[in-house]
């Protein structure tokens, strides 16, 4: 078999399949290895059985029983998605451990969902959590995650394992796709980000799925073999159904309970975040213990607010911002409080890149909301060559000093 890209885990990939008495191949699609001369070192493992093909060169797949490859792999072929290599592999090793998996994707809320489920759920469970707080949260993770657990031998002291997972789930008891802000494109073009999360709920023995997704796209959603909602293992969830009772501190309306938030927390959408965690988590403990969990949560290293000198300061330090986030967060800023807003940050932070154009668009809707705009970092260099706002170099996280309420959007690793 044929196993492509370095860079998402192929190599791990390959000596799973070694391991259980495949001939395997490796394509180093984008050159990981001639860039990166101490990758091998940091393996705990040898390639030596490993047949490489470099960047340089390109393999005949027709020549291979199998390719395995990342859902966003630009390559014009049939191939079995990494999601689906790791399912089979986790089932292969390690029998039906995955009925103990919860398991997030989506665009945007990945990581405060599984979050959220982690602090609802962990005083009468032992967990294990992995999202993007902790480090990778590719497909691969997951496999490499249990076999650490299970190599110091830590594996059956869990209960439950909570993922998030970019592109889409591996196989799991709960799976959920949060949303899909922006549908961009993968593979170069031949893919997209919708199409992709789609294709692996059927993955889930249970799957949760955004109403909006499922209204807007149901012929997508029907088409996914073995997903059938009328047999009750797709569910949706209608952030429509939650009525709002105030923007900060956030509370508001669902099923005839009222749900609310700790001051730590800010912005309208994370109340779509919390629903999936709600109706998640109700298939562990009831609802009102759920309620009384949601009300002491708070999203360490993402947001931090606090109050100085009668003045709010909002900190939203994200590598996931994107444009429509960034949108939302202004509007709720805009909407509550007014203010000063510091936008900005790194490139690179994540695959999904930010689009400058689009950014300078929405930061030019706000001009009639009395929110004076302070850019910041090289995203902020880019868009001061369109718009005369100020700049800084870079934020510094701990404020000391405002006379305005103050909303930072910052995107960094």
């Amino acid at each position: 078999m044929l196993v492509i890209d370095v860079n998402h885990g192929a190599l791990d990939i390959a000596k799973e399949y070694i391991d259980l008495g495949h001939n395997v191949s490796v394509w180093d699609i984008y050159g990981k290895l001639e860039k990166d001369k101490d990758f091998l070192k940091n393996l705990n493992y040898s390639i030596e059985n490993i047949n490489l093909i470099s960047s340089k060169e390109k393999p005949d797949f027709e020549k291979y029983d199998n390719v395995i490859a990342p859902i966003h792999c630009p390559i014009d072929y049939d191939f079995i998605s990494f999601h689906d290599a790791v399912s089979e592999l986790i089932h292969k090793k390690y029998g039906n451990i995955y009925k103990k998996f919860i398991e997030i994707t989506g665009v945007k809320g990945k990581t405060t969902t599984t979050e959220l489920i982690y602090h609802i759920l962990r005083e009468g469970y032992n967990i294990s959590l992995n999202n993007s707080n902790k480090g990778s949260i590719t497909p691969v993770s997951i496999l490499n995650h249990i076999n650490k657990l299970n190599e110091a031998n830590k594996l059956d002291s869990y209960d439950l394992f909570i993922f998030e997972v970019s592109l889409g789930i591996t196989t799991c008891r709960y799976g959920a796709l949060t949303n899909v802000l922006e549908n961009y494109p993968i593979g170069g073009g031949r893919r997209n980000a919708l199409t992709a999360k789609l294709s692996t709920l059927k993955n889930a023995d249970k799957g949760y799925i955004n109403k909006n997704i499922f209204d807007k796209y149901k012929t997508a959603v029907k088409n996914i073999k073995n997903i059938n909602s009328s047999q009750n293992n797709l569910t949706t969830i209608n952030p429509e159904n939650a009525e709002i009772v105030s923007k900060y501190p956030l509370k508001y309306k669902y099923n005839n309970k009222t749900i609310e938030f700790s001051r730590c927390i800010f912005g309208a959408h994370y109340i779509e975040d919390s629903l999936f965690a709600l109706n998640i988590c109700k298939n562990f403990v009831d609802c009102e213990y759920i309620i009384d969990k949601i009300k002491t949560f708070e999203i360490k290293n993402r947001m931090n607010i606090s109050k100085i000198n009668n003045h709010y300061i909002i900190e939203n330090i994200n590598p996931g911002l994107d444009v429509k986030s960034i949108d939302y967060a202004i509007n709720n800023f805009a909407d509550v409080f007014n203010g000063v807003v510091i936008v900005g940050g790194d490139f690179g932070c994540t695959c999904e890149e930010i689009d400058v154009k689009k950014l300078l668009n929405v930061i030019e809707k706000y001009k009639s909301k009395n929110i004076k705009f302070i850019l910041a970092g090289a995203l902020g260099k880019e868009l001061k060559k369109y718009v005369n706002y100020p700049h800084i170099d870079s934020y510094n996280p701990k404020p000391t000093k405002y006379d305005k309420n103050t909303l930072i959007i910052y995107r960094k690793s």
